[in-house]
């Protein structure tokens, strides 16, 4: 079994991924996958250096542990209150909008009404049953899709790493050679590149400022292709009925022990950071990308207002709050916390999920 304080190679990454893909059983599944972004983070971590901050794989454990409450279905009695809630407002209104078009009497409305807070209510019961179970299943395969096309990626890249061990930035060329190219922000790998170019200059940085602002900004190129190829998945897992409540309700980001609700602003930092020097010049052409896939001209920037989701299902918002947030907790040492204690990583080692 792998020591918790062992940096993973490349083939022992390559063999954890696999088994995590091939695991039949959604939940152990889940777990497996959570487990792999925290081996690939701590393995990213050391490959860049240890003042680096987080990097995607270590975002990814949070967002690969947050899909695992849908997977399991331990969000479904809060969803089915807010669906019962919603449902028996919208009933309430059109059964008393049904009876005033109909020319009821004013003394029969009420019951019009109570008859359709009924009726919203079975429905909205019935809607938030089927979408979740639904949900469960997009959101596994869309689990499984973002360990196999960014963390076989990455294995590739610790290999390239290892094997080259190359000092001018020119150098990573090589490696982008076999990433497909194309309009940014469309489904090849052209945000990839970017993403990998940006962890090689955080490698091969001289100072902290630099080496954080780069693993940043592959932070974020890293996400940003994550949900373009994420976006048929939350668009099937969130009904167009309920997408602005679930956004507003359920949607809650746990880093460690910090909960955060992505319809609130993203909280700034308390402190100044590495990452509030000013940029250079190919740091400014990454901010002019990033805005391209947040839609504002702040995105990437120290501002964090604005910055909360309304409908999840827009991607320039979840990039928008996803950016901010990458900025936020840059260096907060939860990000980088392992999910699970020893117990359960020794039984997830061995193929095993604990209940609880």
């Amino acid at each position: 079994m792998l020591s918790p304080t062992t940096v993973p190679d490349a083939d022992y990454l390559q063999q954890e991924i696999e088994t995590a893909l091939r695991e039949p059983d959604p939940i152990l599944a889940n777990l497996l996958i959570t487990r792999c972004h925290y081996l690939l983070s701590q393995a990213i971590l050391a490959a860049l250096g240890p003042d680096a901050g987080a990097n995607f794989h270590s975002w990814a454990v949070w967002g690969s542990r947050k899909a695992g409450i849908t997977i399991r279905q331990e969000d479904l009695d809060d969803a089915r209150r807010d669906g019962t809630i919603v449902g028996g407002i919208v009933g309430g209104l059109v059964g008393s909008g049904c009876g005033w078009l109909l020319g009821w009497p004013l003394v029969w409305l009420p019951a019009g009404a109570l008859l359709g807070v009924g009726c919203g209510i079975a429905v909205g019961r019935l809607i938030i049953s089927l979408s979740r179970r639904r949900s469960a299943s997009l959101i596994l395969a869309g689990n499984r899709t973002v360990l196999e096309d960014i963390g076989l990626q990455t294995v590739r890249f610790l290999n390239w790493l290892k094997q080259a061990e190359p000092t001018q930035p020119t150098a990573i060329t090589e490696f982008l050679a076999d990433l497909r190219p194309g309009p940014v922000g469309q489904q090849n790998q052209e945000l990839l590149r970017q993403a990998f170019s940006h962890y090689y200059n955080a490698r091969i940085a001289t100072n902290v400022t630099e080496k954080q602002q780069a693993t940043y900004f592959g932070n974020c190129f890293a996400v940003w292709h994550e949900h373009v190829r994420l976006e048929p998945y939350i668009h099937g897992a969130m009904p167009f009925i309920i997408r602005r409540c679930v956004t507003k309700r359920l949607l809650q980001f746990d880093i460690g022990t910090l909960k955060l609700a992505v319809a609130q602003d993203v909280p700034g930092p308390t402190m100044p950071t590495e990452l509030d020097a000013l940029p250079s010049s190919q740091a400014q052409a990454a901010l002019a990308l990033l805005r391209i896939g947040s839609g504002t001209y702040t995105a990437g920037g120290p501002s964090f207002t604005s910055t909360a989701a309304s409908d999840w299902t827009r991607i320039e918002e979840r990039m928008r709050y996803a950016f901010a947030l990458f900025r936020a907790f840059h260096t907060e040492p939860q990000v980088l916390s392992t999910p699970n204690d020893s117990t359960r990583l020794a039984a997830l080692t061995e193929g095993r999920r604990l209940h609880g």
